[in-house]
């Protein structure tokens, strides 16, 4: 091949990669487990239903996890969503979650928003998370 032929595959190749998504899978492929979703219905309405509502509706000072929720984090890799509530949350304790609880709450969120669960859990791995879009479309109610 000469290089002329070369340059032109691998500028095609290149755009290709661009024009692609870059995580490659997303909420709607079952990214979670019932049983980890269970898990974190069980730490939301211990660590989170006294702020958020006992149905994520949220109140007058604080957000609805449904919703507008998932369109304010549509697009965006389930890492930042797993990052956030491991940094911020609960806001009487910010950074008390522990991995595997911010887990848990990540699938109770997403089945509460619709997304349907797996066969393989979510793992506390910011950067496997990372890969993982938040799909907005199919999730929002």
């Amino acid at each position: 091949m000469n290089r002329r032929a070369l340059a032109i595959a691998l500028a095609g190749g290149l755009a290709m990669l661009a024009a692609s998504p870059a995580t490659g899978r997303g909420t709607q492929s079952g990214v979670y487990t019932t049983g980890q979703a269970d898990e974190g219905a069980r730490i939301y309405a211990a660590r989170c239903a006294m702020c958020h509502g006992a149905q994520l509706e949220g109140t007058v000072e604080t957000p609805g996890l449904v919703g507008k929720f998932v369109a304010n984090w549509a697009g965006r890799p389930l890492g930042n969503l797993f990052a956030y509530l491991g940094r911020a949350m609960p806001q009487n304790a910010p950074g008390t979650l522990s991995p595997e609880d911010t887990t848990a709450l990540v699938a109770f969120i997403l089945r509460a928003n619709g997304a349907p669960a797996g066969s393989r859990p979510l793992s506390p791995d910011a950067a496997g998370l990372g890969r993982i879009d938040f799909e907005a479309a199919s999730l929002a109610r």
